[in-house]
């Protein structure tokens, strides 16, 4: 139940939602991609707003191993294409 009016409070008030997703990119609980994702805009417009804003962007892997996350999600991928 609380969760459902987390919910609802979040999706009827958009400066609280903005509030929340930027906290939360703050912290480096979510990344550029799902905050866009979470506020409804594309990512590029959300990098240019934070940059209007002073919002540090982060781009590119924090670590050696979101590094290597990301090369074998890639690597991944590209298998899955050979016939």
């Amino acid at each position: 139940m609380v969760n459902r009016a987390i919910s609802r409070l979040l999706d009827e008030d958009a400066d609280l939602r903005w509030a929340v997703v930027v906290s939360a990119y703050l912290e480096h609980d979510i990344n550029l991609g799902k905050a866009a994702e979470l506020l409804g805009m594309h990512e590029l417009k959300l990098r240019d707003r934070f940059i209007q804003l002073g919002i540090p962007l982060r781009i590119g892997p924090a670590d050696v191993s979101e590094a290597q996350a990301e090369v074998d999600a890639i690597r991944s991928w590209f298998s899955d294409l050979k016939p």
